[in-house]
């Protein structure tokens, strides 16, 4: 489990780099690279939400709805994933 939690972080860090400061990502980018089927990355959707969890938690990034950082385990609807610094 532990190595999946770390592809997981490593994943979303390299999306967020990739998108650098001034741009977001929704989580489900993330869930569809994981998925080997079209309709899977749904039920990826969860653990990548509980994996950026982690990582804002440490400070990495931040979560956002509407252009307003938010908490990622309240929030209800669509989220955005922002890195906080390169």
């Amino acid at each position: 489990m532990a190595d999946n939690n770390a592809h997981l972080n490593e994943l979303i860090m390299s999306m967020a780099k990739k998108r650098g400061l001034d741009k977001t990502f929704c989580p489900s980018e993330i869930a569809r690279q994981l998925s080997s089927k079209e309709d899977e990355w749904r039920s990826l959707m969860e653990p990548v939400r509980l994996a950026a969890a982690k990582l804002i938690g440490r400070g990495q990034l931040v979560c956002k709805q509407n252009g307003e950082i938010v908490d990622i385990l309240t929030v209800k609807g669509p989220i955005r994933l922002q890195i906080t610094s390169d």
